[in-house]
């Protein structure tokens, strides 16, 4: 992976799914990518230029960090990369990392590679509790449950079946857009008892991850987000066996209005400001994600009417989105 590593873009580098960081022999930054700032909650453009060691992670001036750095840029090792356990003692808190270390081939730098340690678990199951003399389930918590299955949706949509879709549609997104805010407040009390800390105090991709489990625990499939478009006020959410996309029917293929409205909840809660969210693809196939942009509503109803030639009618094309304009919706067929 040494050529993959050290030929690559800027925007290549961002969309990187762990930290790359690329220091110079005597520890000067070079490149700082989008995750390693999330990770470490620093930005990029302060960091660069700096001694990493000395200025922004001091907590690496140990044998088992820059040790083995001078040793790999020396040559002392015998090869070309390392890779090892480490715990990243942030302001925020200790994350765990795997810490790979490669050798560029003109040897004038090392890439520094960063993947977490997921260590933020949820419950692996509802741990619903029923009650066969009362007919009463409750959930872990003691809190009154009921199993909205495909009758209750089923019925829900065709509640709605006398109104415009976009006001159907508009109605359902707030619906989950809600229920995405109340479960991440339940989920950040868990990580309060658990880990003393709020999910806006962990690592992005950590919360993320935690939201994701949160919501397999109730059938609602899983998901991640895409952060690549982050710098152009855009996420992208791939969501994975969404039981709507197999239940519900809709004339304009897009059944999952639900979900979208659930991931702006979530988005909005990690943000501080609220987020609204449109579904661009639905598929009712679970190895084929559904996926939702999620941004503020005037981005999205920016991206959505483009004007011909701009850089967002570009990006339209790369999401395999056409403009509402041309389609009336803002959806893929």
């Amino acid at each position: 992976m040494t050529d993959d590593l050290t030929h690559l873009s800027s925007a290549e580098i961002d969309a990187l799914p762990f930290g790359y960081i690329a220091l110079a022999p005597d520890g000067t930054i070079r490149k700082y990518n989008r995750y390693e700032a999330d990770l470490a909650r620093k930005d990029p453009n302060e960091v660069l230029g700096k001694n990493f060691f000395r200025e922004v992670a001091p907590c690496t001036q140990v044998q088992e960090f820059e040790g083995r750095f001078q040793h790999l840029v020396s040559g002392e090792l015998g090869e070309p990369s390392v890779s090892f356990d480490f715990d990243f003692n942030f302001r925020h808190g200790t994350q765990q990392v795997r810490i790979g270390m490669v050798r560029s081939p003109d040897e004038r730098e090392v890439i520094v590679t960063v993947n977490r340690v997921r260590n933020l678990k949820l419950p692996l199951s509802a741990n619903l509790s029923h009650d066969a003399g009362t007919g009463r389930l409750t959930d872990a918590t003691g809190a009154p449950a009921v199993v909205a299955n495909a009758d209750f949706w089923l019925a829900l949509q065709e509640s709605y079946s006398s109104v415009p879709a976009e006001e159907r549609r508009g109605a359902l997104l707030r619906l989950g857009r809600e229920w995405g805010l109340r479960q991440a407040l339940k989920v950040e009390r868990f990580t309060q008892e658990e880990h003393n800390l709020t999910l806006r105090e962990v690592e992005l991709q950590i919360a993320l991850g935690t939201l994701s489990g949160s919501i397999g625990v109730l059938g609602l499939g899983s998901f991640e987000v895409d952060l690549r478009y982050r710098s152009r006020g855009l996420l992208l959410v791939h969501h994975q066996h969404s039981p709507f996309a197999a239940m519900l029917a809709a004339e304009d293929g897009l059944r999952c209005p639900v979900l979208a409205g659930l991931h702006a909840g979530f988005l909005s809660y990690l943000a501080g400001r609220p987020l609204s969210a449109r579904e661009i693809h639905c598929s009712a196939r679970p190895q084929d994600p559904c996926r939702i942009l999620v941004a503020t509503e005037q981005r999205l109803e920016r991206l959505l009417t483009p004007v011909e030639g701009s850089a967002d009618a570009a990006l339209l094309v790369t999401l395999g989105v056409r403009p509402a304009a041309q389609t009336g919706e803002g959806h893929d067929d």
